[in-house]
């Protein structure tokens, strides 16, 4: 494919991909690529800079990432940061240079009071993107690759002990709270993917839950406990409404509800007590993992219901702290 049409083909992707699944998608582009071979395509303008400053080659990198089956959300985050730099940045693409990227880097940082680990995170979306620049010829060099990774602590995440969790469980104030925080421990989803479940991805009889497009769209089976069941059922019978989605906001319509909503829920269960850690959706996630671990669960199983896709991912929650290998030494050594 020449390179037109290839730019052609991502152009396409990167306008459906918010609107078609990743098999419609791409359905949709086999389709483009078997009539496209008929025909040559050209461009009506060659600079690969836009009459707005922004580079024409955004919209083909964001393509390649839909095509790539790249999610929405980190095809977002890679617009939003291209479009933020080249705003900034009031200079052809071709001759942007390294130290160019280190100022615009500490600005960002200045600017906008970010942490580092999140100033880094800009730095690889330009060097990914850089990066393609280079793969697919239309640069001869990526200028990110002479600007040094941005060293940040990460932060330790820790988990709810089985009192701190019986607490939050016993502060939620009505039904779709209580089934919330149930789901969200029980099932170890992702924020995201506990958003986007629907009614009809539930079997009730096995208590499962078919993840239908989870991180980098995989599909994948998680389950809820029986307290689980018993919340959500009780939360089901107080809706009248019709939406599919599990979780939908309590006013009319009934939209589905949102990631941004269910974690302001999380945070206002939490404000109502004592709890000495960040508490968001995330950390039922980690207490479900570090919960697993600890009963002996196997690492590739966890691995699985977690939707990870390289086991390193998973170790990170296999960390003990100091009271667990005291423990440990105890029950060996005593």
């Amino acid at each position: 494919m020449c390179d037109n049409s290839e730019s052609f083909r991502n152009e396409i992707a990167v306008k459906l991909a918010s609107i078609l699944s990743p098999d419609q998608l791409h359905s949709v582009l086999a389709a483009v690529d078997t009539a496209s071979s008929n025909y040559d395509i050209s461009k009506k303008e060659t600079s690969i800079i836009t009459t707005d400053g922004i580079p024409e080659t955004v919209k083909w990198f964001l393509g390649s990432k839909a095509v790539e089956n790249k999610s929405k959300g980190t095809i977002r985050q890679y617009h939003y940061k291209l479009i933020n730099f080249f705003s900034a940045i009031n200079k052809p693409v071709q001759d942007i240079t390294a130290n160019d990227i280190r100022i615009y880097l500490y600005q960002y940082k200045q600017n906008n009071h970010n942490s580092d680990s999140t100033v880094d995170g800009t730095r690889r979306v330009l060097n990914a993107y850089f990066s393609w620049l280079v793969n697919n010829e239309y640069l001869l060099r990526n200028p990110v690759s002479k600007v040094a990774k941005i060293k940040y602590q990460t932060k330790e995440r820790k988990p709810l002990s089985s009192y701190e969790l019986e607490l939050i469980r016993w502060h939620c104030k009505n039904i779709r709270e209580k089934a919330l925080v149930d789901f969200l421990f029980s099932t170890g989803c992702r924020v995201s993917e506990c958003s986007n479940v629907k009614l009809s991805d539930i079997d009730w009889n096995n208590r499962s839950v078919v993840i239908q497009h989870g991180k980098g769209d995989k599909s994948r089976v998680v389950f809820f406990n029986a307290e689980s069941e018993l919340s959500l059922r009780k939360y089901l019978e107080t809706r009248n409404d019709s939406n599919d989605y599990l979780f939908v906001c309590t006013r009319a319509p009934h939209r589905q509800l949102s990631v941004r909503a269910i974690q302001l829920s999380i945070k206002s269960i939490a404000s109502r007590i004592d709890i000495n850690k960040k508490t968001t959706p995330h950390v039922f996630r980690h207490t479900f993992a570090t919960t697993g671990i600890k009963r002996g669960m196997p690492l590739e199983r966890l691995q699985a219901l977690m939707g990870h896709s390289k086991p390193e991912t998973t170790m990170i929650y296999a960390k003990l702290d100091f009271t667990d290998i005291q423990k440990e030494h105890q029950r060996v050594y005593a």
